[in-house]
């Protein structure tokens, strides 16, 4: 019972009840309205004329919600295995220099996810407009699905 008033000694499942109860208060409390959120997305320029056909308007969004809905998680599967890869491959690369200064090996690993983070954020460019793109058409299909 005393590991849950010690937060450094939280493990995984302990962490995630924690910031599953934040989100669940947050939203009773009207701290986070997701509809607004959704309805700003679905308001961006570059979505507002999306599945605008008076035929086929309807269809295509319900198409891009189902297919997003059961082929996501396994997309998002693909590349958390892909990531942890990648980083534990660099990871690798790193270890013996991490060694050599005689720090702990999981230094490595820290140093390869924020040099990661890093390079991210540097090519923002790249891949940011298409997420908020893609979030936009995502929001504006519930929103033809569901009017």
């Amino acid at each position: 019972m005393t590991v849950l008033f010690n937060p450094m000694a939280w493990r995984l499942p302990h962490w995630l009840i924690a910031l599953g109860s934040v989100v669940a208060i947050s939203l009773y409390a009207g701290l986070v309205q997701p509809r607004e959120i959704a309805l700003w997305f679905a308001a961006r320029p570059e979505v507002a004329q999306a599945f605008s056909d008076p035929h086929f308007g309807r269809a295509d969004a319900l198409i891009l919600v189902f297919s997003t809905l059961f082929l996501a998680p396994f997309a998002l599967f693909v590349m958390l295995v892909l990531m942890i890869f990648a980083i534990a491959m660099l990871g690798g690369f790193v270890l013996p220099v991490v060694r050599w200064f005689s720090l702990p090996d999981w230094f490595a690993t820290a140093f390869v996810l924020v040099a990661v983070g890093i390079a991210a954020w540097a090519q923002s460019e790249l891949w940011l407009p298409r997420s908020l793109w893609f979030l936009g058409l995502l929001a504006r299909a519930w929103k033809v699905v569901l009017a």
